[in-house]
């Protein structure tokens, strides 16, 4: 009885390393793209556009490693019905569920893996792609600036610039998030941004234009100040290298943790707070599982398809994890934002998927 489930596995091997290589290649391209205008047009180095890539890759994972069990269970099983394979198990008093549990063990297991991913590897990996971001503006500073693009590279900043010629720049809106506030908003004709590596600072002048400035009897009230030559204070591109301050996203699980029990205050401030640091901990855990759930909902979708075509099998697990996703990134803004409960929001599209597993399982071992 052994034979099957290892015949099964490794039919299974096959699809799933094809799988990890393509969508590898697929999401790999779109940042390739980025990199190569780096290269070429920015002038920026080929061993920091690397080493970027390759601390990206971590997150990719998250996200290439569901989609590809998916689409080898599909393309397995759907081939496996196709040729009527599972109608002779069944017919020879069979099981099936002994040979779906070592593929359920298997999502399982990468499911394990993918939490390591995320908690350890993805979220260093995160934190220090971040650094490498800020060394490569403080080299070439206008290596992410692109005429029309809002530009959320410098610290406190969102940037949007009509023209880039060099370090001069021209048309340019700044936008500075003022935390609860009015985001204030720097117009000016023109502008050059310089780079000093020893401070690690950006300092970026501004010619002819306007700037939102507080009222000192009302902070949260701005006028309009009209200005010939105006200098932002120095962006400071270092102060984010320590842990200390890490993004939420870029902590740890245990990182996480200690944050949410030094924000256990009333505020509505710390309120807020609390409420991402929860959502961010049960997203890691969560969405580790996708390659769990997917193998739950892909193991009987394959089967009642009925087909093993690569073009079929594709588009299944597209529009599954579609499908996944959307009610992932829903969920997310619910529990961070305090509508629902952070844990009941982001396990609830994993709950959906497992629910309809169950049900398509019940019709599969029904006939």
């Amino acid at each position: 009885m052994r034979i099957l489930p290892r015949y099964v596995l490794r039919e299974l091997a096959i699809p799933f390393g094809f799988s990890l290589l393509l969508f590898s290649f697929i999401f790999i391209v779109g940042n390739l793209v980025k990199m190569a205008d780096l290269l070429v047009n920015k002038g920026v180095d080929i061993m920091d556009i690397l080493k970027i890539l390759l601390l990206l890759m971590p997150k990719l994972l998250g996200f290439i490693l569901p989609t590809s069990i998916l689409t080898a269970i599909l393309l397995t099983f759907g081939s496996l019905a196709q040729h009527n394979e599972i109608v002779a198990m069944k017919s020879s008093g069979i099981n099936l569920w002994k040979i779906m549990a070592p593929v359920i063990a298997l999502g399982f297991f990468v499911s394990l893996i993918a939490l390591i991913l995320n908690d350890q590897v993805q979220s260093n990996a995160s934190f220090a792609y971040r650094q490498a971001v800020k060394e490569i503006l403080i080299k070439r500073p206008v290596a992410y600036l692109e005429a029309g693009r809002l530009i959320k590279e410098f610290r406190d900043y969102i940037i949007l610039v009509q023209k880039v010629n060099g370090n001069q720049l021209e048309g340019v809106t700044i936008y500075q998030p003022q935390g609860g506030k009015p985001t204030r908003t720097i117009v000016a004709e023109r502008g050059e941004i310089i780079s000093s590596a020893n401070d690690k600072t950006l300092i970026l002048k501004l010619y002819n234009g306007s700037s939102d400035e507080p009222n000192p009897e009302d902070p949260s009230v701005f006028y309009k100040l009209d200005f010939k030559s105006f200098e932002l204070p120095p962006i400071n591109l270092g102060r984010d290298a320590r842990p200390a301050n890490k993004k939420i996203k870029d902590m740890t699980l245990d990182e996480i943790l200690v944050q949410m029990r030094l924000n256990q205050g009333k505020s509505t401030e710390d309120k807020d707070q609390l409420n991402t640091l929860r959502s961010e901990f049960h997203k890691k855990i969560a969405f580790s599982f996708a390659s769990f759930v997917f193998t739950l909902i892909g193991l009987p979708l394959a089967i009642l398809a009925h087909r093993g075509e690569a073009v079929v099998s594709f588009c299944l697990a597209m529009g599954m994890v579609a499908i996944y996703y959307i009610l992932f990134v829903w969920a997310s803004t619910l529990g961070s934002h305090g509508v629902v409960p952070a844990f009941a929001a982001l396990w609830f599209p994993n709950v959906v998927l497992m629910g309809g597993s169950l049900f398509l399982f019940k019709r599969v071992t029904a006939t």
